[in-house]
């Protein structure tokens, strides 16, 4: 028996799988990935639910991809349709209800007192900020200085009936994120000791930012990778890092597919062609064999057990274990690999991820227009922060003008521990902002991302490449000195670092061949 060339396995058809095996199969490395399901995309997929009776595609969850899309933006541009989506100044609107504790009887009966605000970025800042931008004024520290400062500055001088003493505290809290940043075992409120937030509005602001973007509560949240949030979604150099993407099709569309099945243009390639993707396919166990077992090949020690199947499928050199946390423990305790006792403690020691419920409403005509105008975050006194979310599709139009011109939106809450309860928060939130709807769907993913704790320690991509072992997904450091939470953009950079070290590991001690030329190889399960 004998490998022709670099073979790797990549278990897991997500966002950071899927990238990584085409990242690696057009490098010229041969690599096949296994999906449990029959559905790629991971959390991020289309999924049809019904509101009053109709059938409508929406997104599993409405996921919260807003800005720091460096890694999306690179591969939305190589492989998505670019009618399929868009990048756009943000601008969304800031409601802010103060009034008494939301589970007392009395204040669900008493008058909401509503502060009515926006946020958004100065059209004629990020005018100047673009000229700053170019390469000419980029290439210089004092160049990318100047363009960061006037990225704080538009946020500043785009903000509508935020009270003046707020904005004062946002534009320092950005001052303390770029000049000072944490250490990852700092807390929020250690790093921002001795700071004097005192406005309700801006605390209220950090704690919906730790919910939504970091998926915890600011209490447990990290500092450094609310900084990072900042900088980079808030006051990075690039004029249009900040820039929310408005999609006109479900996540799984968008991208999930377009890596699945490469460029069809370029398909005689078959490094463009389809991935070799095996759907349905659940990875039971992972087994290595040690040298001589088997005549086993140099090189080539990774075998999978694959459920259904009386054959192993391998040899392969190098498994990307591309999944979330709980199933990467789970397929580890099944394989009983001694040599993986290190990866078994680190995914124990991860915080347990948290919920995220998707209240799909079908809105009324009257409430049409100021739900298809912007986004809204909903910030209470008391109890979680949530996001409002227009159905950005234009291809729904036709489907929302059966409804009497109704519309959809999602309802968002996150870093929710039970399912039943954040029902009763987006049935508070939907009273106490008087959100009225004529049906609603909702979608509570019970293991939505991985709380960023402070204190943590991460997975790095390549941790244990001596094994041949690698990692991808928003969960895993991808080296970057400033990791981002759980999110889309966090699983490709991580799923790019990932791609990047194990082709070159491989093609600078292989020769690649095409995976067209490689001949199935299995091993009986008996061994």
């Amino acid at each position: 028996m004998s490998t022709a060339g670099p073979r790797v396995a990549v278990i897991g058809a997500g966002w950071a799988g899927l990238a990584c095996a085409r990242m690696l199969q057009e490098s010229g490395v041969p690599v096949r990935i296994f999906e449990a399901t029959r559905q790629l995309g991971g959390r991020a997929r289309g999924l049809e639910i019904r509101l009053q009776g109709q059938a409508l595609k929406l997104d599993n969850g409405q996921h919260l991809i807003i800005g720091a899309y460096r890694c999306v933006r690179t591969l939305l541009k190589r492989y998505a349709n670019n009618q399929h989506y868009a990048f756009k100044a943000p601008n969304f609107s800031i409601r802010h209800v103060r009034g008494g504790d939301p589970e007392s009887e009395v204040s669900r009966f008493s008058t909401n007192r509503e502060h009515a605000m926006a946020l958004g970025q100065s059209a004629w800042m990020q005018l100047t900020q673009a000229m700053l931008s170019a390469e000419v004024f980029a290439r210089t520290a004092f160049g990318q200085a100047l363009s960061r400062g006037l990225a704080q500055l538009s946020w500043l001088a785009g903000a509508q009936r935020i009270p003046y003493r707020s904005l004062i505290e946002l534009a320092s809290l950005l001052r303390q994120a770029r000049v000072r940043p944490p250490q990852s075992t700092c807390s929020i409120d250690e790093w921002l000791q001795g700071q004097g937030f005192r406005e309700q509005l801006v605390n209220r602001w950090i704690d919906a930012l730790c919910e939504s973007a970091l998926n915890c509560p600011r209490n447990q949240a990290c500092a450094l990778r609310l900084s990072t949030v900042l900088n980079e979604a808030m006051a990075s150099a690039q004029f249009d890092a900040s820039h929310w993407m408005q999609q006109a099709c479900d996540l799984g569309e968008l991208l999930a597919q377009p890596l699945a099945f490469g460029k069809q243009n370029l398909a005689r390639d078959n490094r463009f062609g389809a991935l070799d993707l095996h759907e349905g396919k659940r990875v039971l166990k992972l087994r290595q064999l040690q040298a001589g077992e088997r005549n086993r090949p140099a090189n080539s020690n990774w075998w999978l057990e694959v459920a259904g199947q009386e054959q192993m499928e391998g040899p392969y050199e190098h498994i990307v274990m591309a999944l979330e946390p709980q199933q990467a423990a789970e397929l580890l305790a099944r394989s009983a690999l001694n040599t993986l006792e290190d990866l078994r403690d680190a995914l124990g020691a991860l915080p347990k991820p948290l919920g995220i419920l998707t209240r799909w409403l079908l809105l009324p005509k009257a409430n049409r227009a100021s739900a298809q105008r912007k986004p809204q975050l909903l910030l209470q006194n008391q109890g979680p922060a949530a996001w409002l979310f227009p159905r950005a599709c234009p291809a729904a139009a036709e489907q929302q003008a059966t409804h009497d011109g109704g519309s959809i939106a999602g309802l968002v809450i996150s870093a929710q521990h039970d399912s039943v309860q954040a029902r009763r928060h987006a049935d508070e939130i939907q009273h106490r902002f008087e959100i009225q709807a004529i049906d609603h769907k909702d979608i509570y993913e019970h293991r939505a991302a991985t709380p960023s704790t402070f204190g943590t320690q991460w997975p790095s991509f390549d941790r244990f490449r001596g094994q041949g072992l690698w990692l991808a997904g928003d969960w895993v450091d991808d080296g970057g000195e400033q990791c981002l939470p759980a999110s889309l953009e966090s699983a490709l950079r991580s799923a790019s670092a990932c791609a990047e070290a194990l082709s070159a590991y491989l093609l600078g001690t292989h020769h690649p061949q095409s995976p067209a030329s490689q001949s199935p190889r299995s091993l009986s399960k008996a061994r």
